[in-house]
């Protein structure tokens, strides 16, 4: 059988996470990926790792963060979930939008975390990361850092990429013209800033053929 990439991710996912991180991830996996972007939530998390590499955070922290930062969006409605990857709504209602599904995930994670019996001195952390994810300006942590890094990472994918083209009905050269442009200004950290710049340049090639 031919697995398809989000159980590719699936699969490798599982070769990379700790017994008490599977558990996470076994309990949140029902709520993901609700915007249409499967494999985000892997994904997400796979960056996460792989920053974890480089970059002097707690991984106790920014995994499950990682796992759970977008588990919220399975409690808004698809209208207003698609709403915000079209950018369709006004910045007024996409941050309402966005803070309604932080503050959704910040209870769905809670729940999760004390229902693994998960170590309570990572539990404020991670939940504090969740709360404003989409929204804090600046960074809180390094772990802070390396979960939205992470997060943002998805957008350099083909993955990302095409789904953020084929909701908002763009092309993916236009999609790949905006994420040059903001490269720069865009990662808190360099590390993250390289990879970006290093998934352009696999698009711009997966492009050219």
């Amino acid at each position: 059988m031919i697995m398809g990439p989000e159980n590719k991710l699936n699969s490798e996912i599982v070769t990379k996470l700790g017994p008490i991180e599977l558990e996470i991830w076994r309990q949140a996996l029902a709520f993901q990926d609700k915007r249409q972007d499967l494999g985000h939530a892997a994904t997400v998390t796979l960056w996460a790792i792989k920053l974890l590499e480089t970059e002097n955070a707690d991984r106790g922290i920014v995994v499950p963060a990682a796992i759970l930062h977008d588990i919220g969006w399975c409690q808004i409605s698809e209208e207003e979930r698609m709403a915000t990857v079209r950018r369709a709504l006004s910045k007024d209602e996409e941050l309402r939008v966005r803070l309604k599904h932080q503050e959704k995930g910040v209870r769905m994670a809670l729940a999760i975390l004390q229902k693994v019996d998960y170590d309570p001195k990572f539990i404020t952390d991670i939940v504090e990361i969740i709360s404003q994810h989409d929204t804090r300006v600046g960074f809180i942590s390094e772990e802070d850092s390396v979960m939205r890094d992470a997060d943002k990472l998805w957008r350099y994918t083909r993955e990302g990429i095409e789904v953020d083209a084929r909701l908002r009905g763009v092309s993916v050269d236009v999609c790949l013209q905006e994420l040059t442009a903001k490269i720069e200004r865009y990662f808190n950290t360099k590390t993250a800033a390289n990879i970006a710049r290093k998934e352009l340049k696999m698009r711009a090639l997966e492009q050219a053929k």
